[in-house]
């Protein structure tokens, strides 16, 4: 029999941790590629569309501020920089 979740938990699947761990990310990568086949169904937390909603009133007051996303992503990669 499977354990019950208590309140607020997810139960943990049936053997998981008798996986090594390798295998253990084998099977979250695999179920993230079942969840992600419908992008659609993923739920998006109110206070993310709140955040794009003032990033793109902020790029229309002043678009010359923003930045192409590789020079984000280089100084992210080299905080240096």
């Amino acid at each position: 029999m499977a354990p019950r979740p208590r309140k607020g938990k997810i139960a943990e699947p049936t053997g998981f941790s008798s996986l090594s761990k390798t295998e253990q990310i084998r099977y979250l990568l695999t179920l993230w590629d079942r969840i992600s086949k419908r992008p659609g169904e993923i739920p998006v937390p109110e206070s993310h569309l709140d955040l794009a909603k003032e990033r793109l009133a902020a790029y229309r007051r002043d678009p010359h501020r923003a930045r192409p996303a590789h020079d984000v992503l280089d100084r992210l990669a080299n905080p240096d920089r």
